[in-house]
């Protein structure tokens, strides 16, 4: 009997969580909005990984040939077009030392200003600022490609944020 109830309690579970539609947020969907140009400032690596973001997300297109084709093939000639320009600046503190002196804990910071705006003005200015706390390795390759692996994701919740944010002027 409680094997039974087991297995009507692991089929029920199993239903209830397929069922249900999960849909990622900012997956790729079709925006109100399209970016007609970026501005890039600070970082080149958190730059790069900011404008390819855009780029995988249909939302900027750095070919004017490219974009005028993706607007009449998806007659999106209605969408808002908004210019994005973006201030970036990265850096690595030491957060504690171990007994020796040498670093234990480190923290990378990303800080993102981006002033968002349409053709007639400035319309949202916000700074988003990401940081990760991390153990020093003392393998120098792995730390830095653990390192890499950090910037490019907070690097992408940056993009996730400034996207976010757009979404929310073209719902308002």
């Amino acid at each position: 009997m409680i094997k039974f109830l087991k297995i009507y309690l692991i089929l029920l579970l199993v239903i209830l969580i397929t069922g249900c539609s999960y849909k990622p947020i900012l997956s790729k969907q079709n925006y109100n909005f399209f970016i007609e140009r970026v501005t890039l400032n600070g970082d080149k690596e958190v730059n790069y990984i900011i404008k390819e973001s855009l780029t995988d997300s249909g939302l900027y297109i750095e070919d004017d040939a490219k974009r005028e084709e993706q607007l009449n093939l998806k007659n999106q000639n209605n969408k808002n077009k908004y210019y994005v320009q973006i201030k970036t600046s990265k850096s690595k503190n030491i957060i504690s030392n171990d007994s020796k002196g040498d670093p234990s804990k480190l923290e990378m910071i990303i800080s993102s200003t981006f002033q968002i705006g349409n053709s007639e003005k400035l319309l949202i200015k916000r700074k988003v600022i990401m940081k990760n706390t991390y153990n020093n390795i003392s393998d120098k390759l792995k730390l830095k490609n653990y390192e890499l692996i950090i910037i490019k994701n907070l690097s992408q919740r940056i993009s996730d944020s400034l996207i976010s944010t757009i979404a929310n002027i073209n719902d308002n």
